[in-house]
């Protein structure tokens, strides 16, 4: 099931937010007058993660206001030169780990509006925190009847460089636990994805982490319960160049067999001092992918540090 927020005008944005809807739709953006201040890198984007929205404006987690952390992050997002052709939010997208509500989704997607205004697309993922049924309770227009996976939140966005496939790694619906499973019919969905669009690089994009063992770069835990699974099927496609994902609230990189491992960091609150809160610009280039971190604090050494990835031959 595809999963977006189309760009919408305002009169069209104050209907659907009075009734507590967000439209949800894979088309073209709808243009307005005001485009035309805006220059579109296609081949910009930008990725965010675990948000950790609440309906409660003023709610906090860690000693940290996961709203306000989040308007910072926009109001960076769209005083860019250029606008991004896409944005992507990995995940954890409402609650601290306390009972998720409807208003939680409905006051991230107020949020994210301005975003929507300048014409980007928004993208999301299911994380350990999200509840589906409230998720889609929020899209209450345009969903498609036949969704790729049934009970599953999966995706594909097909760009000039580069192919992005979006899975849907929530294991429980009924109560927050850590760990992450996509189950082999999403699996299997995504051997056939990537096989029939080959031709282009492939970059994964799922909220959990795989766990791996210190000689693979990773010490994580509480991440995929398939993820053998997951890194056998990245691993034997060699269109397959990069993982991205989010859930332990750091910003890191390494590889395995050349395919690069990208954790994102979170625009809430940190589990580690040292780590820091923001989002990443990303561009697609030709024969790799650049990323930028902006963290929301200015003096955190990672800060604007340009990360230069090249594709595995």
């Amino acid at each position: 099931m595809p999963i977006h927020i189309i760009p919408i005008t305002r009169r069209r944005f104050l209907r659907v937010s009075a009734s507590g809807a967000v439209v949800a739709i894979t088309a073209p953006a709808v243009r307005s007058a005001s485009d035309e201040e805006f220059s579109v890198d296609p081949h910009r984007f930008v990725f965010l993660s675990d948000t950790h929205i609440m309906a409660d404006p003023t709610a906090e987690a860690r000693g940290i206001n996961m709203a306000s952390h989040l308007r910072k992050v926009v109001s960076e997002i769209v005083v860019q030169a250029s606008r991004a052709a896409g944005v992507i939010v990995n995940g954890d997208l409402a609650t601290d780990g306390s009972l998720p509500t409807l208003g939680a989704y409905r006051y991230l997607a107020q949020i994210l509006d301005p975003l929507s205004k300048q014409g980007m697309p928004i993208h999301f993922t299911m994380g350990n925190c999200d509840r589906r049924v409230l998720f889609k309770e929020a899209l209450t227009e345009m969903l498609p009847d036949t969704p790729p996976i049934a009970g599953r939140f999966v995706n594909m966005i097909e760009t000039e460089r580069a192919n992005f496939f979006l899975l849907d790694s929530l294991l429980n619906t009924e109560k927050t636990v850590t760990e992450g499973s996509l189950g082999m019919k999403q699996i299997e969905w995504l051997q056939r994805a990537i096989d029939q669009h080959s031709n282009k690089p492939g970059i994964v994009i799922c909220h959990h982490n795989i766990n791996l063992p210190t000689n693979l770069g990773g010490t994580q835990v509480s991440g995929l319960r398939d993820g053998a699974v997951l890194l056998d099927v990245l691993r034997s496609r060699n269109c397959v160049k990069a993982f991205v994902f989010g859930h332990t609230h750091e910003w890191r990189n390494w590889e395995v067999d050349g395919i690069h491992f990208i954790n994102l960091p979170t625009t809430a609150y940190i589990f580690s001092p040292d780590e820091p809160c923001g989002w990443v610009n990303v561009r697609l280039e030709k024969q790799g992918m650049s990323l930028m971190l902006k963290s929301l604090d200015k003096a955190h050494p990672k800060h604007e540090k340009n990360l230069t990835l090249f594709w595995r031959k």
